[in-house]
């Protein structure tokens, strides 16, 4: 009987590990969605310099290589993906478009702790020593002659929407091919870079 117990238990644990790395799959796939989403919006607003929007037409080529692979871990249908290709391929936003939205009703992104609903005093210092520490060296002098700049963060936070803004934190701190570095924040961390970039740097006790 205990040996049939403790084979209980740790069935129990292998398959709550598993529904955690599914959930944290299916977040990733909508998160990502979101950005592409957000980047599609820039790039049809003709706002951005033809530099900057050449760029943003090359990170959604990277992401529709890598989208296969994120809905399969999220156990869902990678068939639409090459329609989405052709579009990008063709410079057909409108199908682009669509194409996405689709994906993203079915994906929807769920911020959840990541959008914490005060700014106390501790969220904005846990959010202000993060981003001196992480962040500040790359998005505080941009290197506007890229492709890809990191823009000042701040800024970025105003004129986004709050759901696609907490998605692009999600993703940017899990670095890229020429960061490669893991995700070392927690969603409470996350959370507290979100409502400090929100609030801005003088509301939150610094300096412009």
């Amino acid at each position: 009987m205990r040996l049939l117990r403790v084979l209980a238990f740790a069935a129990a644990a292998v398959f709550s590990a598993a529904a955690a790395a599914q959930g944290e799959h299916q977040r990733r796939l909508a998160a990502e969605l979101a950005v592409m989403l957000g980047d599609l919006r820039r790039i049809e607003a003709n706002s951005e310099s033809p530099q900057h929007r050449e760029g943003l037409h090359a990170r959604l080529a990277g992401a529709l290589s890598s989208l296969p692979l994120l809905l399969r871990r999220a156990g869902a249908d990678a068939a639409a993906v090459p329609p989405l290709r052709a579009a990008l391929a063709q410079r057909d936003w409108r199908a682009l478009r669509a194409g996405l939205d689709t994906l993203k009703r079915r994906h929807p992104f769920e911020p959840g702790a990541l959008l914490p609903q005060a700014a106390t005093p501790e969220r904005l210092r846990l959010g202000d020593a993060i981003h001196r520490q992480a962040c500040a060296g790359c998005h505080e002098a941009p290197a506007t002659g890229t492709l890809l700049p990191a823009f000042n963060l701040f800024e970025q936070a105003r004129r986004a929407p709050r759901e696609e803004f907490a998605a692009r934190l999600l993703i940017g701190v899990r670095g890229d091919r020429s960061t490669a570095w893991r995700n070392p924040f927690s969603d409470l961390e996350i959370g507290a870079l979100l409502v400090y970039y929100q609030k801005g740097k003088t509301d939150a006790g610094g300096s412009r």
